[in-house]
């Protein structure tokens, strides 16, 4: 892969700000976090319809039965993600839960392991594991706080995972499946699945005041539609290991944001043990990448990391 312009690093950068801003939007919604994440998803799928029949309708039609029942599985991975991380985001504070599943390269590589016997070099096992001290400590922080911190940074490592799946199937899918046709199928199937669980739950579908559907509105656009289509965008000229890298600013960009917007402050544990995490990541996602003798490049090999 040649040197990509620099614009796009720049607009990797601004995809990074904008997936920054997802936590900040579950936290100012006092919506049910299955409803917000349904909205979230069927907005975006609303939006990027009217361009893909428009642009892509015969390749839509030409997509294999298989490669499309995968991408309707990855959205129903991207749904319990979302549904898992909205909940941890209403249990504990922004920046434990940004951090901690920002940790999802680690369990991709995990599952990759176990399903396809992919190998890995010390040196990123030592990351992982300098990850895995980080999100101790978090816990161990959560652990003595009131309000059920450390069940919401277990539930941010559970989001971690599921989304592991989503990524694990895109991973595979986008080689041979434009961009606006995966999205369609994967969006499509969480905003089905999400609502489906919304009515079985009998929670509320409308009936929110304005300030509710500009959150639903803003949280699809911002960090999906700015954010997601930026990465995935970008990954036609820069490999998996760039973005994935460029994406551990999130943690950052958000906990500023809480700070900001939610007058959240971080304790210093927190903040310690968030460098920590990102640091172990980053080790992990460079000697991942990195490795020789893998035959496959790292836009093929290395795992994506997922913003919120």
């Amino acid at each position: 892969m040649t040197q990509a312009p620099r614009y796009v690093y720049w607009l990797i950068a601004f995809g990074v700000a904008a997936v920054s801003t997802s936590a900040i939007f579950v936290k100012l919604s006092a919506t049910p976090p299955v409803v917000l994440a349904f909205y979230r998803v069927l907005f975006a799928w609303l939006l990027l319809a009217p361009v893909l029949f428009a642009r892509e309708r015969d390749a839509l039609r030409r997509t294999p039965g298989r490669d499309a029942a995968l991408a309707l599985l990855s959205g129903v991975f991207l749904a319990l993600h979302y549904v898992v991380w909205f909940f941890s985001l209403r249990l504990t504070s922004v920046a434990s839960s940004t951090v901690l599943v920002t940790t999802q390269p680690i369990w991709v590589m995990l599952i990759a392991y176990v399903l396809w016997r992919e190998r890995v070099t010390t040196a990123s096992l030592g990351g992982m594991a300098l990850a895995l001290a980080g999100a101790y400590f978090i816990g161990a922080h959560s652990a003595q706080q009131a309000g059920g911190q450390l069940i919401g940074d277990v539930l941010a490592v559970a989001a971690a995972i599921l989304v592991s799946g989503y990524l694990l199937i895109g991973q595979r899918l986008r080689p041979r499946m434009s961009l606006l046709v995966y999205v369609f199928f994967v969006y499509g199937a969480a905003a089905a699945m999400l609502g489906v669980l919304a009515a079985t739950m009998g929670l509320p579908m409308t009936g929110f005041p304005a300030r509710e559907w500009w959150l639903f509105l803003g949280i699809a656009v911002v960090p999906t539609l700015m954010g997601h289509t930026v990465f995935n965008w970008a990954l036609q000229h820069v490999p998996a290991s760039v973005v994935s890298v460029a994406i551990l600013g999130e943690p950052v960009g958000t906990v500023l944001l809480a700070m900001l917007l939610l007058g959240e402050t971080p304790a210093p544990i927190q903040v310690a043990a968030g460098l920590v995490i990102l640091t172990g990541i980053g080790v992990f996602l460079h000697y991942r990448d990195a490795r020789p003798g893998s035959g496959r490049g790292a836009a093929g090999r290395g795992p994506r990391a997922a913003g919120g």
